[in-house]
């Protein structure tokens, strides 16, 4: 595919984030985060050596917040160090390192992801409300929702920084953090998809992340934060908020 294609960017955005499953199976997850990048990567320097001229494709592989323990306190940024407490987590940073061995490769961390074409949990919120039915949201969960059709758009609009790279001769970065702007727990989250829809509120049920028994832990608070988003694409994602209340005004009822 390289050969016929010959790209100049290639985003990798396969995974399996099914995060509980990757505790039950670490070998399907070591396949398939892990694996699988490190079998692109190899496919990318057989294709350079092949061609020759010309730059090398870059690759931006996409990962995820659960990268970390969530312990911080606060925000994580492109210069923390993962630590991650889950087999996703670490079947995911073990393909940060096998992307980042490609020397033109950037790894974009995102989180919570919600939008149009799979069901997610702020559809899951959306459904069960309009059926009357109860919703279980974590109060000690941190994250920071981001819109899909938002970190599309911030994908392409840093591959297309990549491909004018370097201004000024600059090292680019080779972590960044694509992210809606601000972080929430679940259940902000969800009172918020209430309070837009004209929900019941009352529906919505605080649990801790323990009383659900899942075969995974979570980390607690991982919202992100950047230092790298507005020098690449001369500007930072708009807020979780803005970004939620935009897909709810277009969703279909």
């Amino acid at each position: 595919m390289l050969e016929e294609v010959q790209p100049r960017v290639i985003l990798h955005t396969q995974a399996l984030s099914d995060v509980d499953r990757c505790e039950r199976e670490p070998q399907v997850a070591q396949r398939l985060n892990v694996d699988t990048t490190a079998t692109l990567v190899e496919a990318l320097d057989h294709h350079q050596r092949r061609k020759g001229q010309g730059p090398p494709p870059w690759l931006i592989s996409v990962s995820t917040d659960y990268v970390f323990a969530g312990t911080k306190g606060a925000a994580y940024d492109e210069t923390d160090v993962p630590d991650p407490i889950s087999e996703y987590g670490r079947s995911k940073w073990r393909g940060e390192q096998a992307a980042l061995r490609y020397p033109r490769a950037v790894v974009a961390r995102t989180s919570t992801l919600f939008g149009p074409g799979r069901m997610n949990f702020c559809d899951h919120i959306v459904e069960r409300l309009r059926a009357g039915q109860s919703v279980e949201a974590f109060i000690d969960q941190v994250t920071s929702p981001t819109l899909t059709t938002d970190l599309a758009a911030a994908l392409g609009a840093l591959s297309a920084a990549l491909e004018s790279w370097p201004p000024r001769g600059e090292p680019w970065p080779r972590v960044v953090h694509l992210s809606n702007a601000g972080w929430c727990t679940r259940l902000s989250f969800a009172q918020r998809v209430a309070a837009l829809i004209g929900g019941n509120p009352d529906l919505i049920r605080p649990i801790r992340m323990a009383d659900q028994h899942r075969d995974a832990p979570r980390p607690p608070q991982v919202g992100l934060a950047t230092k790298h988003v507005p020098q690449l694409i001369g500007r930072m994602l708009r807020s979780w908020q803005d970004a939620l209340d935009a897909y709810l005004r277009q969703r279909p009822s």
